[in-house]
């Protein structure tokens, strides 16, 4: 029955479309801004879309709680998962990983306070919830206070319900505008570089969302989306890559 299935589709005019349900953790410029709207764009939001557009997967964009997004990709409610997701070994224990399509990304992450002088050891810490700077902190055995967005947790530093925010450059943009709030130090996050996100139950689309990246990367595609979304270019980056799952 499948097989005729398959027949009378292939006849009617080719098989059909695979589907995907590509799924963000939130506004995380440059990666990804507006997500889930008309107005989506971003470095991940262009590359999915070649992706897609390469591999001829019909692909429907959604966005997702930071705190559930891996566990929703790990049970299968969505097929990927992009938006500047740096590689950790928490995440590879349920899902796995392209090569990394940006090194290093977000590898290092900044204090904000209120005060040029804090105490980093005892300080309440803001961190997005579910994010490599809570995961850093967590492994450092700092207190940390989950937030859903580095927004709500800047308002928190400000309303003096934490002493110190830790996060990304999106963070202290975000900071810089509001006046007043000071970087008082860095910690390395352990980024292993931005990677899509995939169900361990899918091996065969990671392997051909690998071979995507591999293509365009190599013609010069993902350099130019450097180029375009983060400043500046870094050449045939996937050619350059090593599984991070190397590093564990």
């Amino acid at each position: 029955m499948r097989e005729l299935a398959f027949a009378l589709t292939f006849c009617a005019g080719g098989v059909a479309a695979q589907e995907l349900t590509i799924a963000t953790g939130g506004h995380y410029p440059p990666y990804i801004f507006d997500p889930a709207t008309p107005q989506a764009a971003g470095l991940d939001k262009d590359l999915v879309d070649e992706i897609c557009l390469r591999g001829g997967y019909d692909c429907t964009w959604v966005d997702l709680p930071m705190d559930d997004i891996f566990q929703a990709l790990a049970r299968g409610d969505v097929d990927v998962v992009t938006g500047g997701f740096g590689y950790s070994t928490e995440r590879d224990a349920i899902v796995d990983f392209t090569c990394p399509y940006v090194r290093g990304g977000d590898d290092v992450g900044t204090f904000m306070a209120t005060t040029e002088s804090v105490d980093l050891i005892d300080a309440r810490i803001g961190v997005l919830v579910g994010s490599l700077y809570e995961s850093a902190l967590s492994k450092a055995n700092r207190a940390t206070v989950p937030f859903p967005t580095e927004e709500a947790a800047l308002d928190a530093l400000i309303a003096g319900d934490i002493d110190v925010v830790f996060g990304s450059q999106n963070m202290q943009d975000d900071a810089a505008t509001r006046g007043g709030l000071f970087a008082v130090g860095e910690y390395p996050t352990f980024s292993g570089g931005s990677v899509l996100g995939v169900a361990e139950t899918a091996p065969q689309l990671l392997t051909d969302l690998d071979a995507l990246l591999a293509e365009i990367s190599a013609d010069g595609t993902l350099d130019r989306l450097h180029t375009k979304w983060l400043g500046a270019g870094d050449g045939d980056v996937i050619a350059r890559c090593m599984d991070p799952a190397a590093l564990t």
